[in-house]
């Protein structure tokens, strides 16, 4: 169906159906259903720029207007092929989602990293590769499991640091017992530091400890919250102050901390945080909506949201322990890297300049598609998204050329062509993951599968109904049900059992 044929149908149920007079059915909710109509669209190509007969969805990229759905897949490609053989084993044997496992692994990967290596994209534009990401879905659909095997390697690091820390801290306090002579006679200095805890993983959410675990670990750190809210809903229970540190700390900017408590003023020159977790698409709108879509909050956090139907189903063949043996081999390798130092013995990170064809594609891409979204956008949270998509897109180019690095399948000296390609194309499936999140954060949006759908429809209609043409969308059954049951969000009313009518 044309656009502008298929718009006009969706304007016709508008008049039909909605006085405009009413003051709950404001002009701006009618722009957004107009700006989500119909908006069948293919997800960006690596290599495209330029398109065609292009339409801007709200949050999608200029892309083609065609018959196919938008490409919500994960792009696998973008990781080497040892990486990939393990999430590709892990849904084989486990069934494990692919998108939950990849974002898991590119995050743990990027936090394996730290501050070792940066890239620096304009003269005073240097960027470490700090992500921060929730896997979004329903109860039970299995967001967790990967993301246990992901952070494995680095908790299992953890766990031997702590028993070094702890033979290192009883040295410590027996020297502390000590006398001067007695020091003597068993040959201690005079001065012996406290032992720092080593770590990689933190899942203390206070602000507190996330600094103190900073200070001693100038590489960084990832918090790892299994669900995501326990460290949400903490911000500003103490203080004012706790969201503000998230989001100076994204951009791994210098900034100083005072523990009132003992009087210690701590100095971060370099912080390195990333963070992951799950939630639930019901809580998306508490924990990233309102205040926090306006202040750039939820824009800098990446989300993952697999359309998921049922439980995973169990597997009776066993995985071979090498596929996991492999994903520690590789963390361990990110980890045993080290950085330069500079005269004054710190260390300083290993920093990678964009080849001349990989800058300009990136330039490209930002004139030809992302300055486009942001200009034919009235939406402050669509805009939001465009600047951190460009923050992402340098951050992604670093993390996928050290990966293929140290897989062997490049080098590690510069962003190759090739890694822009791929990293314009993780960038952009964050995009549309964005378009199905947003209705999730805001009940006056749609997105555009559940758009068409209504707009094919007629004003008054059956659940059979709806299911049947949801199916012919690729919309399945129990996503249509669920839509339905929660009001079609804000769209649909329910006039008596099995029947809906749009408002």
């Amino acid at each position: 169906m044309p656009y502008c044929q298929s718009y006009t149908i969706v304007f016709t149920h508008w008049c039909n159906s909605r006085q405009l007079s009413d003051s709950k059915h404001s002009i701006t909710t009618m722009y957004r259903t107009f700006n989500n109509i119909n908006r069948q669209r293919r997800a960006a190509e690596a290599g495209c720029g330029l398109y065609e007969d292009d339409d801007t969805s709200l949050f999608g990229a200029s892309q083609s207007v065609n018959k196919d759905a938008v490409d919500y897949s994960f792009p696998l490609e973008i990781f080497p092929k040892a990486i990939r053989d393990i999430i590709e084993a892990l849904e084989e044997y486990e069934n494990y989602n692919v998108d939950f496992s990849s974002a898991s692994f590119l995050t743990v990967f990027a936090a394996a990293m730290g501050n070792t290596w940066s890239v620096r994209f304009m003269t005073g534009w240097i960027s470490r590769p700090i992500i921060y990401m929730v896997l979004v879905g329903s109860p039970s659909c299995g967001k967790t499991p990967p993301l246990q095997q992901a952070v494995a390697p680095l908790i299992k690091l953890d766990g031997e640091y702590d028993m070094i820390y702890c033979k290192e801290m009883e040295t410590y306090r027996r020297w502390e017992r000590m006398s001067a002579k007695q020091r003597e006679r068993h040959s201690l200095p005079e001065e012996m530091k406290m032992p720092k805890r080593k770590c990689h993983v933190v899942v203390d959410s206070t602000v507190e400890a996330l600094i103190g675990a900073l200070r001693d670990n100038p590489r960084g750190v990832l918090i790892y919250k299994d669900e995501i809210d326990s460290l949400l809903s903490n911000f500003n229970r103490y203080n004012g102050s706790d969201e503000g540190y998230f989001l100076s700390l994204f951009s791994g900017t210098p900034f100083k901390y005072s523990r009132k408590s003992n009087n210690e003023h701590i100095f971060l020159a370099n912080p390195y945080c990333s963070i992951i977790g799950t939630t639930q698409p019901g809580c998306l709108g508490e924990q990233f909506g309102g205040k926090r879509m306006m202040n750039g909050f939820s824009s800098r956090f990446l989300k993952v949201y697999p359309e998921i139907d049922k439980m995973s189903s169990w597997n009776d063949t066993a995985m071979p322990d090498s596929v996991l043996e492999e994903w520690e081999r590789i963390i361990r390798k990110v980890v045993a890297a080290t950085p330069s130092t500079d005269q004054e013995g710190k260390a300083t990170s290993i920093e990678l300049l964009l080849s001349q064809e990989s800058k300009l594609r990136i330039i490209q891409w930002k004139d030809e598609v992302n300055n486009k979204v942001y200009a034919e956008t009235d939406s402050d949270a669509v805009r939001a998204l465009c600047g951190k998509l460009e923050t992402y897109l340098v951050r992604f180019c670093l993390v996928i050329q050290i990966m293929h690095g140290i897989c062997g399948e490049s080098g590690m000296d510069e962003i190759e062509p090739g890694t822009a390609e791929l990293a314009i194309k993780l960038t952009e499936y964050f995009r549309n993951m964005e378009s199905r999140i947003a209705p999730e954060i805001e009940p006056g949006i749609l997105d555009n599968r559940f758009t068409e759908l209504l707009g094919n429809l007629r004003d008054s209609f059956t659940t059979a109904e709806a299911v049947r043409e949801a199916l012919q969308l690729g919309i399945s059954e129990s996503s249509v049900k669920r839509f339905l049951r929660d009001g079609g969000r804000g769209f649909v009313k329910k006039k008596s059992h099995g029947c809906y009518r749009k408002i």
